[in-house]
């Protein structure tokens, strides 16, 4: 039974979340209200923004897409498939729709913004500063183009400057809201820690730690963990019924955020039989539609031992209809999303031609990385404490050691110091395990759209 009475009713509660960057709360919610109101262009944008903020790029861009053909050139579809195209690493796309977009609005200074933007996210500095060089001084200076403007004079190694320039602003970072000063800070962070400026650096994330007001239930993060280790104890999982087998191969990269799960993708996505997806989000409705499929008594995760051959066999289904879209003939599709660590069992009982590369980094290394980016604004709150980034770091590698021991699918370690220090070798390593031929372009990841 839904939740919701009314489809405003359910607009309303996703909206709630996201405006608390609650993204997989608020995931949740539009795919149980999807089910009850298919058709809701409301609500099948909320799910693309949830999608987007997720970064699971190409998901948004499926229903964003689909959108706009129902409804061509309405200004808030145009934007947002400006935003998912440039997360997506399509340059060209982004800017495309960022011109329809202003096409209609008549803001040329808006529409030179967001290119500089665009093109900064994509490594291009020196066309970013052109685009910010045709801007007026009395519209360059305002407040809101800070945090762009100082992204570009990092991308140009100008990291005196970018300190210069929010220093300057100072007095005026309240006017950004929240997650804006949140950013700046990062960002002051960020330039900081390029000069070698290791006390400011942390000076400037503790600030910006303190700046958060999002709540957040440690011990309900901390017990999905526990949970499905303790469902998964004494032989449970050989089991569960596997879903069946296909031709093209799902890759999971587990790992924390920070842990060099994006340098891992880029690398494999070289290869001409690997196809980047992204942290896919996939998971979250298919654990979602678990519940009704089976019509269990048990909750997550007990109710996988209702799990049946035809039930595994749909969610495999809706996985690959996920994936579908960014395929063009590779062999195997690779997925990075965060929440693998705890759902990697289930989809690759539901995924049996899966592999799986458990990935990790030394936890003094990634405490301190998480700690100094914003990892706030895509809503891992838990990075706020030292002692919580500690504490889910261990649960994650429990998670992993439980994983390698009881999946029945292909799974390799990788430790993110050894691939950064060998990279030819790890590499080697790891096409060798896909059953991959080597090709020499997986040495060329800064070549990757992403």
């Amino acid at each position: 039974m839904s939740q919701f009475y009314t489809e405003e009713e359910a607009i309303t509660s996703i909206k709630k979340l996201i405006s608390k960057k609650m993204q997989q709360f608020a995931r949740r919610n539009a795919h149980e209200a999807l089910r009850e109101y298919p058709d809701s262009p409301q609500i099948r944008f909320l799910n693309a923004h949830i999608a987007s903020e997720l970064r699971d790029y190409n998901s948004a861009i499926v229903i964003l897409e689909k959108l706009n053909i129902e409804d061509p050139d309405k200004k808030e579809l145009l934007r947002a498939l400006s935003e998912a195209w440039n997360g997506a690493g399509e340059m060209e796309k982004a800017i495309f729709y960022n011109s329809r977009l202003h096409a209609l609005t008549g803001n040329k200074n808006k529409e030179v913004l967001t290119n500089a933007d665009i093109y900064e996210r994509n490594n291009k500095s020196e066309l970013a500063e052109k685009e910010l060089a045709k801007l007026p001084q009395n519209v360059l200076g305002q407040i809101q183009n800070l945090i762009l403007r100082s992204r570009v004079l990092i991308a140009k190694k100008d990291f005196e400057s970018a300190v210069d320039l929010i220093k300057s602003y100072e007095n005026q970072l309240l006017e950004l809201g929240e997650f804006g000063h949140i950013s700046a800070m990062f960002t002051l962070t960020k330039a900081f820690d390029k000069l070698g400026e290791y006390d400011k650096a942390w000076e400037s994330a503790e600030k910006a730690h303190a700046l958060s007001t999002s709540s957040f239930d440690f011990e309900v993060y901390i017990n999905q963990f526990v949970e499905m280790r303790e469902f998964m104890s004494g032989g449970i999982f050989e089991a569960l019924v596997e879903g069946p087998k296909t031709e093209v191969e799902p890759l999971f990269i587990v790992g924390n955020p920070r842990s060099g799960t994006s340098l891992l993708e880029q690398i494999l996505s070289m290869h001409p039989d690997v196809e980047n997806c992204g942290e896919m989000s996939i998971g979250v409705p298919m654990q979602l539609d678990l519940a009704l499929l089976t019509d269990s008594f048990h909750a997550w995760p007990n109710n996988m031992i209702d799990m049946r051959e035809d039930d595994a066999v749909k969610l495999s289904k809706m996985y690959f209809e996920a994936v579908e879209y960014s395929l063009n003939g590779e062999k195997i599709a690779s997925n990075k999303a965060i929440n693998l660590a705890v759902q990697a069992g289930f989809l690759s009982k539901v995924l049996p031609s899966s592999r799986a590369i458990m990935l990790h980094r030394n936890p003094l290394d990634n405490a301190v990385s998480c700690y100094t980016t914003n990892l706030l604004v895509s809503g891992h709150n838990y990075t706020n404490k030292l002692e919580h980034l500690g504490m889910v770091w261990l649960e994650r590698k429990k998670m992993a050691d439980m994983w390698m021991e009881v999946m029945s699918i292909p799974v390799i370690e990788l430790h993110y110091e050894k691939l950064v220090a060998d990279q030819r070798g790890e590499t080697e390593r790891l096409i060798k395990f896909l059953d991959l031929e080597w090709k020499e372009d997986c040495m060329e990841f800064h070549k990757s759209k992403r």
